[in-house]
């Protein structure tokens, strides 16, 4: 996944020889989702099914059909600010493959790339095959593989009668129980400005997770002085441009509040906000937004605070 993770438990009844195995399992169940959904590994599934041709179905495994599925219900449920095919027009604004880029792209490479993402163009089967009706169409899950990643751990973690543990990947985290003082949790909330102080901090038990969104680490500046991040809109087909900097999602599961953090951040609190009653219920999020003299503005659902035990 390109990143790193780490595992804390409190009042383990592991030996030592019991917590070697469980890191090795741990290792197991991890490699195996990069197995799946590992685009830089050319012989995973999906490597496999980006390769496919038009209307050629691919089997895939059954985690990789649920992350999938779950994918393009948020897709549907946001209108498409969450879309799982998107990558061509990630790399073209220079977060991809090809590495970065300091001119805008052209109106005709906009034009091609478009062509060639689009969710509704995934058909998950009945049977539990992947197709795709165009040719050239890449799936990636990035931007929801790595919540499916801390889901994965924790369920190993439950299996082995661990009661209270703390699972991070890449930043992503679920919280189990209560740490070794008996209390939630803590999880920071960073100041999306690059440095390492915080804006606040959630408190994580019953199995809830926090995901975040931001603008703040993968940037550029183009030739302009233009700000440049990683996450692109697929509506518009560029960066997003709005006043956010960073969203955080607090969710039953680390895979729903890793995508909704991407789709949140592009849709921005105005967009974003309504969708919570309808269509996501229980699910909160937090919003900072830039205002002047480098200050940020703090935008969250009614419930936030709340759930996530919140404190600025």
């Amino acid at each position: 996944m390109g990143t790193t993770y780490s595992i804390r438990l409190a009042d383990s009844p592991l030996d030592r020889g019991a917590l070697r195995r469980l890191q090795g399992d741990v290792d197991a169940a991890l490699a195996e989702v990069n197995r799946q959904m590992s685009t830089w590994d050319p012989g995973s599934e999906i490597s496999r099914f980006n390769r496919a041709g038009a209307n050629e179905p691919v089997a895939i495994s059954p985690d990789f059909q649920l992350v999938v599925r779950r994918a393009l219900e948020i897709a549907e449920a946001t209108g498409g600010a969450f879309d799982p095919t998107v990558g061509a027009l990630v790399n073209l604004w220079g977060f991809g493959p090809d590495g970065l880029r300091r001119a805008p792209p052209t109106p005709d490479q906009i034009a091609a790339a478009r062509a060639v993402i689009g969710w509704r163009h995934l058909r998950l089967l009945p049977d539990g095959r992947l197709e795709k009706d165009i040719a050239d169409l890449k799936l990636d899950l990035g931007a929801i593989a790595k919540g499916f990643g801390v889901d994965r751990v924790a369920a190993l973690l439950r299996e082995r009668g661990i009661e209270n543990f703390l699972v991070e990947i890449g930043g992503e985290t679920l919280g189990v129980g209560r740490n070794d003082q008996g209390e939630p949790w803590r999880v920071g909330v960073l100041k999306p400005d690059g440095s390492a102080d915080l804006q606040g901090v959630a408190r994580l038990t019953d199995g809830r997770a926090i995901a975040t969104s931001g603008d703040y680490r993968n940037f550029y500046r183009d030739e302009n002085g233009e700000l440049r991040a990683h996450i692109v809109d697929p509506r518009t087909a560029a960066p997003v441009g709005h006043a956010v900097a960073s969203v955080s999602v607090l969710a039953d599961d680390c895979l729903t509040a890793d995508a909704l953090a991407t789709a949140l951040f592009v849709l921005g609190p105005e967009e974003g906000l309504p969708l919570f009653a309808a269509q996501f219920p229980g699910v909160e999020a937090l919003f900072l937004l830039r205002r002047e003299n480098g200050r940020f503005e703090e935008v969250a659902t009614p419930g936030f605070a709340g759930a996530a035990g919140y404190a600025p």
